[in-house]
């Protein structure tokens, strides 16, 4: 694992305080020996995925099918308001999954927990010494069997505590992203978003070349304070963070691939600084459960945040660039609660604002400042419907989280 913060510190005239920017990244590399994947879809099939919403997921679902190997193990539940178990868990590589998946034909209601639970069971059956993930996909909200937000979140949580990771992908304008997004987050897995059929298959790819590029599962990243000048800080991107004992903060990153590397961004605030020069503001140490051809390994690497806090400014314009950009796409989020409370000209002049700062310092990030801006021209205007909001915490998801590829996907303004 390779783990480095990196600093970015400005100097604010008042109190003689000063702003040190953090870009904490973690990279690993893959095992020589790709380790198994016991994986099992979960494919909402109610009624409201009936004619190419059903065929485009069928269809992705089948790609998926093909990654999979003789050493990997594949299982297929479907589910309205019954559960169906149609495939596995088998060996992966079986075109027999195929003729499962394209005989799926939509149905009743949407018990999305009963659905999820089989995945779940179906999988910790088998469990492997590589990636055990239950990968839901639903159009609805959870209408039949556990339909609190808090239990369901609870229970992929316990299921990750029992080594099964839980992905959501969630599609069209009538699911509930908040229950889908506390899922995934508290099952260690990712949320995804899809707002059109022919996004379907690309979203898949994502998800299963994630799987196989997997280095590294349970990412954290704890940041501890050791001067008491550090008055605060702020965390940049929207990652579950919990204090810890000691008076720091945990951050639950998630899975760490081979092809990309994970970053935090965040900012000390430092006030009334006598003694200039060198100083130890904190440590931040990053843990994680590397995968391994023979099994699972915990590493642990601890970093020192020194800071030279001397009343001038020392700007790294690479860390100020991702900073940024993190920070617009908290301006997304920040946009979203806004118009949620129907305050759509204050939701429109955060996502300006937003623009306006990346234009400055990110020029390069054309297709993002258009499509802030366009998206502020909407909400000017009071347009604001049930795909604007997913639409906008999905960007926002995919900015702060650096996937570039999945950005591109979701785009409205694609080229």
């Amino acid at each position: 694992m390779r783990a480095d913060v990196q600093l970015s510190t400005k100097f604010l005239t008042t109190q003689n305080a000063h702003q040190v920017g953090l870009l904490v990244t973690v990279g690993a590399e893959a095992p020589v020996n790709r380790p198994p994947i016991n994986v099992a879809l979960v494919l909402d099939r109610s009624g409201s995925m009936a004619g190419e919403p059903i065929e485009a997921a069928k269809q992705a679902a089948i790609r998926f099918s093909r990654y999979l190997g003789p050493t990997d193990q594949l299982s297929v539940v479907v589910f309205d308001d019954r559960v169906l178990s149609i495939y596995g868990p088998h060996a992966g590589g079986d075109s027999s999954a195929e003729a499962a998946i394209q005989l799926v034909v939509p149905g009743g209601s949407t018990n999305l927990s009963g659905g999820w639970l089989k995945g779940r069971q179906l999988v910790q059956s088998g469990l492997v010494n590589g990636t055990n993930r239950v990968v839901l996909l639903t159009d609805g909200q959870a209408n039949q069997g556990v339909t609190d937000e808090k239990q369901l979140a609870g229970l992929a949580g316990g299921a990750m505590e029992q080594r099964v990771t839980t992905t959501c992908i969630g599609f069209g304008p009538g699911f509930n992203e908040d229950l889908l997004k506390a899922m995934s987050q508290a099952g260690g897995g990712n949320a995804w978003y899809v707002e059109h059929t022919d996004q379907m298959a690309g979203i898949f790819d994502e998800e299963i070349e994630g799987l196989v590029a997997l280095a590294a599962q349970n990412l954290e990243i704890e940041v501890r304070l050791t001067d008491p000048r550090v008055q605060g800080v702020t965390f940049l991107q929207d990652y579950p963070v919990r204090s810890t004992p000691d008076g720091g903060w945990q951050v639950v990153v998630g899975d760490l691939l081979a092809t990309s590397p994970r970053s935090l961004g965040l900012i000390f605030h430092v006030d009334d600084v006598q003694q200039l020069g060198e100083v130890t503001l904190g440590e931040v140490r990053v843990s994680a459960d590397h995968l391994l051809a023979d099994g699972i390994e915990h590493r642990v690497v601890t970093m020192p945040v020194v800071a030279n806090l001397d009343r001038t400014d020392h700007v790294q314009p690479t860390i100020e660039r991702t900073l940024i950009r993190f920070q617009a796409a908290r301006a997304r989020v920040e946009a979203v609660q806004a118009a949620d409370a129907g305050r759509f000209e204050q939701a429109a002049d955060l996502m300006r604002g937003a623009a306006d700062q990346l234009e400055r310092a990110c020029p390069e990030a054309a297709e993002e400042i258009e499509d802030l801006r366009a998206e502020a021209e909407r909400l000017g205007q009071s347009k604001y419907e049930m795909q604007d909001r997913k639409y906008h915490m999905a960007r926002s998801e995919a900015v702060s989280k650096a996937r570039t590829s999945y950005a591109d996907k979701l785009s409205r303004r694609r080229r």
